[in-house]
């Protein structure tokens, strides 16, 4: 065996063995979701489900507010990935295609947003919500989101135009087109793989984040998923309803699954553009 070859199977064994204790984890959560919580208690935790309890998941979505829950998340998670996409895209233009001479010091300042914890900025965006009234509020949840991730959109974008010809720009000046307009008419039209990659990521991390709604929102009625389920297994600790948190975690993520599945391939080709050329 060659070397290239050897070098290959232990990628591929080791992204095996990722992939196989991922699936065990999906498929085990899945398996303890359909079982009764006497059954989940008394017998092993890595037996499968004697007969499916598909009413957890209904009790789940309705008596453990679930669908409440997801209904939040869904309404945070949509206006923060299209509020942010706007801006980056808004932002992302003038720095990949209008030179001007701070240019190159503007996106490094977006770019810092990358390296700077999230510990740092939190005290102050905690006051300024404070002070603007947005605390405990879905708006002010979806203005931390849109901007939190404003500096990977950005970077993305600015990597995406920066492929796109000049000779877009120059035919449209030749037919009198404003920057403005040339913007929403010929480039935004062309940006459709780098704007799909940083909706979906974007949309993703969203969904997922789980801190700064700790922390911002406190009313039940507003919370997002992922705290939802926190509550739910906070109650868990003190009963004995375990299968309705684990249906919960399956509703939570077979969104994000589905999402993914469907839409890798412009992911991959969104990022992929911006790093070859940007």
């Amino acid at each position: 065996m060659t070397r290239w070859n050897t070098r290959n199977l232990l990628i591929y064994l080791f992204l095996g063995a990722i992939a196989l204790s991922t699936a065990s984890a999906f498929g085990w959560v899945f398996s303890v979701s359909l079982k009764t919580n006497t059954e989940f208690l008394q017998t092993s935790p890595w037996a499968p489900a004697r007969s499916w309890q598909w009413g957890n998941y209904a009790e789940a979505w309705q008596n453990a507010h679930v669908g409440a829950y997801f209904g939040n998340s869904v309404l945070v998670s949509l206006s923060a990935t299209a509020l942010g996409v706007v801006l980056s895209a808004l932002a992302a233009y003038p720095l990949a295609r209008i030179p001007f001479k701070l240019g190159g010091t503007v996106l490094s300042v977006f770019l810092l947003g990358l390296m700077v914890p999230w510990m740092v900025t939190f005290i102050p965006l905690y006051l300024t919500l404070q002070d603007l009234g947005l605390l405990d509020s879905r708006i002010g949840l979806i203005l931390v989101y849109a901007t939190y991730n404003l500096p990977f959109n950005v970077f993305v974008l600015v990597g995406f135009m920066r492929t796109l010809p000049r000779e877009l720009e120059e035919a449209a000046a030749c037919d009198g087109a404003s920057p403005a307009r040339t913007f929403a008419s010929i480039i935004l039209p062309c940006l459709g793989p780098g704007i799909a990659s940083v909706s979906i990521i974007s949309f993703l991390q969203n969904w997922n984040e789980f801190f700064y709604a700790l922390v911002l929102i406190h009313s039940p009625e507003k919370m997002t998923l992922p705290l939802g389920l926190f509550q739910l297994g906070q109650a868990a600790d003190y009963g004995t309803n375990w299968v309705t948190l684990f249906a919960g975690m399956m509703i939570t993520v077979l969104p994000v699954l589905l999402v993914f599945a469907l839409m890798q391939n412009q992911i991959t080709k969104g990022l992929t553009a911006g790093a070859l050329k940007g």
